[in-house]
């Protein structure tokens, strides 16, 4: 039998080790060359500009007796409400590309080529009007069994902040804005229940509107 020296034992275990590690980094980097960065996605809503983004889901109970907020006849949706669940391509036409950012409609756009006339959803009073270089004007108004909704877009308002409204009454005008200038003249609509997003599709068409 061979005696090998401690030496020789030494220089083995040094270049197992270096082939060990020379193995694990190539897994790392390997893995990482696979792995494709996800875009960043963020919310549009009415605290866009705030830390205060509140919780989405696609669909929520009320017991409100509301209409949708316009009334003219060539309206059509432009961007639907972002629904997790819903299939792929679905998705893709629910978010807005704005300074490369994706950012998920937490709301929906209804467009036409002229403009209309925006119309609260139900009784309540006027919490807010703002204007902002991003999303244009917006109205907030709180209704009752702690439902607000959220007109974004809009121009002419009509109504001020502790102004009563009623339900059909006219806010003011669609418009535009800088974070959906592709869509034109158009009404951005959120709507809350229980501080929760909820899409206001689901609601309409659970009311037969």
């Amino acid at each position: 039998m061979i005696k090998r020296s401690p030496k020789y034992y030494f220089l083995s275990g040094i270049v197992v080790l270096v082939l060990g590690l020379v193995c694990i980094i190539s897994y790392a980097v390997t893995k990482s060359l696979d792995k494709e960065e996800e875009p960043e996605l963020r919310y549009v809503s009415y605290e866009i500009l705030t830390d205060n983004v509140m919780p989405v889901i696609n669909e929520q109970e009320t017991s409100n007796v509301i209409m949708r907020p316009y009334t003219a006849d060539k309206v059509e949706i432009g961007k639907t409400f972002y629904d997790y669940n819903s299939d792929e391509e679905k998705q893709e036409g629910s978010v807005i590309y704005y300074e490369n950012t994706y950012i998920q409609n937490t709301g929906v756009d209804y467009t036409s080529k002229e403009e209309f006339d925006i119309n609260a959803i139900a009784d309540g009073t006027v919490v807010s009007v703002t204007k902002d270089d991003i999303v244009g004007t917006t109205v907030k108004i709180e209704h009752s069994n702690n439902m607000i909704s959220v007109y974004q877009s809009i121009k002419d308002v009509k109504v001020k902040e502790n102004d009563q409204v009623t339900i059909g009454q006219v806010i003011g005008k669609s418009g535009t804005n800088s974070i959906g200038s592709e869509l034109g003249n158009h009404l951005h609509f959120e709507l809350y229940q229980e501080d929760v997003l909820v899409d206001p599709e689901i609601v309409f068409n659970s009311q037969g509107n």
